[in-house]
């Protein structure tokens, strides 16, 4: 099915990105699939230490289920990751009603915009507006068939990431679907001197 065989990729793709120290993490486990109402504030807006003591956000159960569902995120797809503070993700289908057959990743980690440059996966030149504190990439081995949008907190980066395996859309079209899902969640939550919390 077109749906495992994204999930699959994007699940190998956030490994390969996931991982920015030489060290080896904790086991990787399984989290609840539920999602809770986020703690005041949700996010700082701002620049972060990647090897900080601050718990990485984590979009799975920080952000409410109302929230998602404003997003346009339809059923959840596999289960969420945990990679032992280090990054959190976890997926969903894309609303049919917007006309979107693939599938959205809400991830939440420590690399910092310098890693994604680093590995030349900053997409550069792409005929959508980026709100201003966000920014474009896409993934190792990268087949034009995905955009991540990303801003970045005190707790970590929160990237929204749209990909569709079957496809001959341009990029423009992954892009455009994960920037009205982040930009979705930042308004919906609301910002509050630089907080993201809920109004």
């Amino acid at each position: 099915m077109p749906v495992r065989r994204t999930l699959a990729c994007t699940l190998a793709a956030l490994l390969l990105t996931a991982c920015t120290d030489t060290q080896p993490t904790e086991s990787t486990t399984p989290v609840a699939t539920t999602t809770t109402a986020a703690a005041e504030p949700a996010l700082e807006l701002g620049d972060f230490d990647p090897e900080g003591t601050f718990t990485v956000f984590d979009p799975c159960t920080e952000i409410p289920a109302d929230v998602l569902a404003e997003a346009g995120l339809g059923e959840a797809v596999g289960e969420p990751y945990d990679d032992g503070n280090r990054s959190a993700m976890c997926s969903f289908s894309g609303e049919p009603s917007r006309g979107l057959k693939g599938v959205f990743s809400l991830v939440g980690d420590r690399n910092p915009k310098s890693k994604l440059e680093e590995l030349g996966l900053i997409l550069e030149g792409v005929q959508v507006d980026v709100p201003t504190g966000m920014y474009l990439h896409t993934m190792p081995e990268d087949l034009g068939k995905d955009c991540s949008v990303a801003l970045h907190t005190n707790r970590g980066r929160f990237v929204v990431k749209y990909s569709e395996a079957l496809t001959d859309q341009p990029r423009e079209h992954f892009c455009e679907a994960s920037l009205f899902t982040m930009t979705t969640i930042h308004n919906y939550l609301g910002e509050n001197n630089g907080n993201l919390s809920r109004s």
